[in-house]
């Protein structure tokens, strides 16, 4: 049976049915190798069963990001879709879901602390005010599913503009907005974007190997077996402090292209 299939596969994550949780994610080889195995299914099935698995008991956050704001393109709350994969996009979608409210780094989250995140409309992308801040203080579960770390851990971002880091700095986007009363206005959102002048090259990778080697990620490397990890957010934001209170996140986090 599909159903009891798939809860294994989240039990054999080391997922809990009271955890919070952010995921990033590429499910393309988990669907090919559910197939393999003989099962019939549909996308949507596959983030039934996470939500069902997580709730009531746990919180489940998945990021629906869309950059067309900063190009000028019009945002809709109710139809500008994700960008991060078909599963997002169906949680964008769902019922269910609160969708956070800035235009670039928005989430769909379910579960028992979605009233966390609901109305959430923070001016600047990784701010104190922004979901990261809730991801932080309640130490989520960083969830990576077949990612390397530079393709998925936005959180570091975050620790950045926590740290007010010099290789980066504040660009204002402005565009129209439709928010979820279906009111349409121009606003002005900030990112706390990369010094292209300096060179600035986003690098993570190497503070994923060093998460590893403290034993700080749980499970899996991207491609070896299931290819899913985690790493509590708290002791992502201590790596990073570590490092920045000693001048040493590059080359972990960024590094100098000239």
């Amino acid at each position: 049976m599909l159903k009891n299939f798939l809860i294994k596969i989240w039990e054999s994550w080391g997922i809990k049915r009271d955890d919070k949780i952010l995921l990033h994610s590429s499910f393309k080889r988990t669907f090919k190798n559910i197939k393999d195995d003989g099962y019939n299914f549909m996308p949507k099935d596959i983030l039934d069963s996470l939500i069902d698995y997580i709730l009531p008991k746990g919180t489940l956050v998945l990021p629906t990001f869309n950059f067309s704001f900063n190009n000028g393109v019009k945002y809709d709350y109710y139809k500008t879709p994700s960008e991060m994969g078909i599963l997002t996009e169906l949680a964008r979608q769902h019922p269910e879901a609160t969708r956070t409210l800035n235009p670039v780094y928005s989430f769909a989250v379910f579960g028992n602390d979605a009233s966390k995140f609901k109305n959430i409309n923070n001016e600047s992308w990784y701010s104190k005010k922004s979901p990261f801040n809730i991801i932080h203080n309640d130490n989520y579960k960083i969830c990576i599913l077949d990612l390397n770390e530079r393709n998925s851990q936005t959180f570091a971002h975050y620790c950045e503009e926590y740290f007010q880091v010099s290789w980066r700095y504040y660009k204002s986007f402005s565009g129209e907005y439709t928010n979820q009363n279906k009111e349409t206005k121009t606003r002005i959102y900030k990112g706390y974007v990369r010094d292209l002048e300096k060179g600035v090259d986003t690098t993570l990778n190497p503070a994923g190997d060093l998460l590893w080697k403290k034993g700080k990620f749980i499970g899996n490397k991207p491609f070896i077996k299931n290819g899913f990890r985690y790493v509590r957010s708290k002791d992502y934001f201590d790596l990073f402090e570590s490092l920045y209170l000693i001048n040493k996140c590059d080359p972990y986090f960024y590094t100098i292209k000239l």
